[in-house]
């Protein structure tokens, strides 16, 4: 399996040392083919995935039976993190593109962590509320691709 901190760029690389340690040695390894599916939508989340190698696409329904790649995860990127919500329920499906090789951690042995350690706590989420917002942008943007930009609010008449 390839080594998550080798990696220059990725997830890993916004946390410190000691976390990203920490993170590794409660991880599991994972392993998935090509066109294999992760988890589905409305499944069960049980873990945050890290992916080592290969590539994921992520997918939501949009009609009954379509579904719409909204985004892909590269090794060094997270993914799923409804692992670490209260419903703990998928809110997209994830497919290997390519063989993948991950690391998992449970999201309960997360939440158990995180209380132990509330600063790596406060140091995770920091770093996971950065991929959420990046992904909310790169979504807005590709929404904005299919139904143009905003319209500009109109200036309000000035009074003379």
């Amino acid at each position: 399996m390839p080594d998550l901190l080798s990696l220059e760029v990725g997830f890993l690389t916004r946390l410190s040392p000691s976390t990203q340690k920490k993170l590794l040695e409660n991880s599991q390894e994972f392993h998935f083919r090509a066109g294999e599916l992760i988890f589905h939508e409305g499944g069960p989340s049980l873990y945050l995935y890290m992916l080592a190698s290969g590539r994921v696409a992520l997918e939501f329904g949009v009609q009954p039976g379509k579904r719409v790649t909204f985004t892909t995860v590269d090794a060094g990127e997270v993914f799923s993190w409804s692992a670490l919500s209260d419903s703990r329920v998928e809110t997209a499906t994830a497919r290997a593109l390519s063989d993948v090789e991950a690391y998992g951690i449970k999201g309960g042995v997360l939440d158990d962590i995180c209380l132990e350690d509330p600063k790596m706590g406060l140091e995770l989420y920091r770093a996971l509320c950065e991929v959420v917002s990046s992904r909310l942008t790169a979504t807005r943007l590709q929404l904005q691709d299919i139904f143009g930009p905003p319209k500009q609010p109109e200036a309000a008449p000035r009074k003379s």
